[in-house]
């Protein structure tokens, strides 16, 4: 198989992750989360070796592993690479799975080593503002837009203040949109343990100087 190619030519574009951040309302080891039928069929059928069910996966789960990867990394072309290993590794392992259930949980485990790895082998480098790349700077902005453009600034750099598993947990909900099962189902958690996490990091950011002026 010509895995190299597989990969070359599936989906790793990936498309701007912040566009304009959706409103925020206001405020122990358990069984993986429940997961929609097609999504399993999906899983199962990749896990199985059917090559279009595994890119499937990669186009349902890709902007979630970059997510998480970011969250750590703060560089866009290295969440990038952490992206390409993390499906390579699971194409390559996928046979050893045997819950489909487990396997978001377990694919945002492999990405948050995988950059933790990296994290630990480089220099020390920008803060926080480095948040501001999650914006594809290729992507035109009009005039009119400005206000909101530095709403979204303002907000990329307060997520890049918080601990990484509020701000991937906060990235997922309100600027990926993803509903709470799928975030459960991705990062591992119970329902209550992510309203939790929510509810934490929305409160910090409220506290943040550079939000207290915003509706969150």
């Amino acid at each position: 198989m010509q895995v190299n190619g597989f990969f070359m030519s599936s989906c790793f574009t990936l498309m701007p992750l912040v566009t304009s951040p959706r409103p925020i309302p206001p405020t122990g080891a358990a069984a993986a989360p429940a997961m929609d039928p097609v999504e399993r069929s999906m899983v199962v059928a990749a896990l199985e070796g059917q090559e279009d069910a595994f890119e499937a996966v990669i186009r349902t789960y890709s902007r979630r592993v970059y997510v998480v990867a970011y969250a750590i990394l703060q560089d866009q072309s290295e969440a990038e690479d952490i992206v390409q290993d993390t499906f390579l590794k699971a194409h390559q392992t996928s046979h050893k799975i045997r819950e489909p259930e487990k396997f978001p949980a377990w694919l945002l485990t492999v990405t948050r080593n995988a950059a933790r790895d990296r994290l630990r082998r480089r220099r020390p480098q920008a803060g926080t503002e480095t948040f501001d790349t999650l914006a594809d700077d290729k992507v035109a902005t009009p005039g009119s837009q400005l206000e909101q453009q530095e709403s979204q600034a303002h907000l990329r750099r307060a997520l890049g203040k918080l601990p990484e598993e509020h701000r991937t947990a906060l990235t997922l909900r309100y600027l990926e949109g993803l509903d709470y099962r799928s975030i459960e189902t991705t990062m591992g958690l119970s329902n209550g343990a992510l309203r939790g996490i929510l509810g934490r990091a929305l409160g910090t950011l409220r506290r943040m100087p550079e939000l207290e002026r915003s509706t969150l």
